[in-house]
């Protein structure tokens, strides 16, 4: 009895006008999604692989081949982020963020020329993509599909006769909430696959084993984010005795789920925990840095008043060596005070926007929104996490670029810079290696609380289908 009250839910559902009009809307805007996200990310990634070649081909050409080692302290080198292969379906921050920096010796390495300042039609419009279609779009239809799922029975009659029949009330509730569930799971199951085909046809794309793992975990997550609205579409049903007035209750709490919690929680977040902006963060650097040339340069005065030289060309190369390895000796010691000093003022940072970040998923708590919006931008790799990995790197190998400059100072012994051997330039590259494992564990608070708003959720639709009044 209780796998027919299923399939009559679950046929009820799926033959119903609003299911077909749903499901081809999703599949629609997902095709449309998955066409203009991979036609950006080929034209961006064209972008970067032609971008990319021509600056390593001018500094290679002007500066390497030729010895000029000072290029690499004035000039710096130009490194292209590569856009991440899953943003055609979770956009994220890759339109905000910067996709380009400049990294130069003794200077703070700063990311610019995002998507939305380089042609900002991008920034205009939202970006259309499967997260954000799951998130409004479906979420939004999953309240079309449960709204009226018990109080719209009991208008039309139906309800009275299925608590004639001889099944417990308890197994009824079940069997309306598996049918309702596995129905709204159709289109979205549907649009997904629809997408992966699309990605996995297409020869620009390229996903590897990871990309397909983290998918399936996009999958998941979608997933219990739709089974939320799903579950407390059902409660708001059973709690209601009329169709309009559930329709409209859900539409309210659609509303301040989506659009009125996420953006008070941030609000809420900045004035509780402010980080400043980052052209403070600027401001400090460049004061810090011009504070550390100073102090270098007074040092090094320091150093020859100490050791005066009349005649340069009158020393001998071991004279010329102990300068110049005191010099160095100098340079090394400030340029580890700045280094130190540029990452105690980035974690300070840091440490302040996650404290801003924890005080805004808390009150985003109420909200699957923030949960949702959190673990899919991370498991695509276009969220905050990808961006503090992607500095710390930059910041790395900006240290290892000042000893690698310092110790070819030291190799020219006052020469002139020009004709300096070059050949062992490291460039800089940059891989992901976070697990999918990890990046699970990482979110497993926000996939948690997904899990508990459904189990809250289908909790009281239960307990309120039990206590229904069917007359």
């Amino acid at each position: 009895m209780f796998g027919r009250l299923v399939r009559k839910e679950l046929l009820h559902h799926l033959l119903d006008f609003r299911f077909i009009v749903v499901f081809t809307l999703c599949a629609l805007l997902s095709a449309l999604s998955v066409y203009v996200g991979g036609r950006n990310y080929g034209r961006r990634l064209q972008e970067y692989g032609e971008v990319s070649e021509s600056t390593r081909q001018a500094l290679q050409k002007t500066s390497l081949s030729k010895g000029r080692l000072w290029d690499l302290t004035w000039v710096g080198i130009r490194w292209h982020r590569r856009p991440e292969v899953l943003s055609p379906v979770v956009y994220g921050l890759s339109g905000a963020l910067g996709q380009e920096v400049n990294i130069k010796y003794q200077q703070p390495s700063e990311f610019e020329a995002s998507p939305f300042e380089t042609d900002p039609t991008y920034a205009l419009f939202e970006v259309l993509d499967l997260a954000y279609i799951v998130k409004v779009c479906m979420s939004l239809a999953v309240l079309l599909f449960t709204f009226d799922a018990i109080c719209g029975e009991k208008e039309g009659g139906t309800l009275r006769l299925y608590a004639s029949f001889p099944v417990s009330r308890s197994r009824l509730a079940l069997a309306k909430l598996v049918g309702c569930t596995v129905a709204i799971w159709a289109p979205f199951v549907f649009s997904f696959l629809l997408v992966s085909l699309a990605l996995a046809i297409s020869p620009g794309m390229g996903l590897q084993a990871a990309d397909w793992g983290r998918m399936i975990a996009l999958t998941g997550v979608f997933g219990l984010y739709l089974t939320v609205f799903a579950a407390f579409g059902l409660w708001g049903s059973a709690l209601t005795h009329r169709r309009m007035t559930a329709f409209l209750a859900l539409l309210s709490l659609w509303a301040v789920w989506v659009f009125v919690v996420p953006n008070l929680a941030v609000d809420i977040g900045r004035r509780l925990a402010p980080a400043g902006s980052s052209f403070d963060l600027q401001k400090q650097v460049g004061t810090m840095h011009w504070e550390t040339r100073l102090n270098q340069a007074s040092e090094k005065r320091t150093y020859y008043q100490r050791n005066p030289v009349k005649d340069w060309s009158a020393l001998s190369t071991a004279d010329r060596q102990v300068i110049q390895d005191a010099l160095s000796k100098i340079e090394s010691r400030w340029d580890a005070e700045y280094h130190a000093r540029l990452g105690d003022m980035q974690k300070e940072r840091r440490n302040r926007l996650r404290r801003q970040q924890r005080i805004a998923v808390f009150l985003m708590a109420i909200s699957p929104l923030g949960a949702v919006s959190y673990a899919s931008t991370d498991l695509a790799r276009t969220g905050f996490m990808q961006q503090e990995r992607i500095e710390d790197a930059v910041n790395a190998y900006l240290i290892s670029l000042s000893q690698y400059v310092q110790e070819k100072t030291r190799m020219a012994l006052g020469r002139t810079f020009e004709g300096v051997d070059l050949t062992d330039f490291v460039w800089f590259t940059y891989q992901d290696n976070d697990s999918l494992g990890q990046c699970l564990s990482r979110n497993a608070f926000h996939i948690l609380n997904l899990a508990l708003l459904a189990v809250l959720g289908f909790a009281g639709a239960y307990v309120a289908v039990l206590r229904y009044d069917v007359r």
